[in-house]
């Protein structure tokens, strides 16, 4: 089985969302060897995921309401064998601070090998809800993207 988890600062918008689409996708395909969750790098415990990011989430028949932050820890990544961060700086936090997971931490957008694409997803906290339809709609993208890949 493999566990793909997904990084992003607060773990309030982008990862809840990106967590939520993947799941999605596990349910849409009868798959039973993929498991998703999601982190963030600043110390933030126990919120909710944005009301954006959830009215955009249920706009595609995705449920994140029951989704509360967490930060991520040496014990939460243990159990990933893939760690999808939305911007370089979260994969450089990643990375240094969690060095035996080296090999397992990569960019979202540049998963696999494609290091060249733009690899920055935006942060949409306190943009209007169109930022987050944005947001959304990329993530998606690079999640089918990879899917075959897993």
């Amino acid at each position: 089985m493999s566990h793909i988890c997904f990084v992003c600062t607060a773990n309030i918008c982008r990862s809840p969302m990106a967590e939520g689409i993947f799941k999605h996708r596990i349910l849409q395909s009868g798959r039973s060897d993929l498991t998703a969750s999601s982190m963030g790098i600043r110390g933030l415990d126990g919120e909710p995921a944005s009301e954006n990011a959830q009215i955009v989430c249920q706009e595609h028949g995705i449920d994140i309401s029951d989704h509360r932050s967490q930060t991520i820890t040496g014990e939460g990544l243990q159990e990933a064998d893939l760690v999808l961060c939305m911007e370089k700086g979260h994969r450089k936090f990643m990375q240094t601070f969690f060095p035996w997971h080296r090999d397992r931490i990569y960019l979202l957008s540049a998963w696999p090998g494609k290091e060249g694409w733009k690899s920055t997803i935006k942060d949409p906290i306190g943009a209007p809800i169109k930022a987050y339809r944005v947001i959304f709609d990329l993530m998606a993208k690079h999640i089918d993207r990879i899917w075959e890949e897993l």
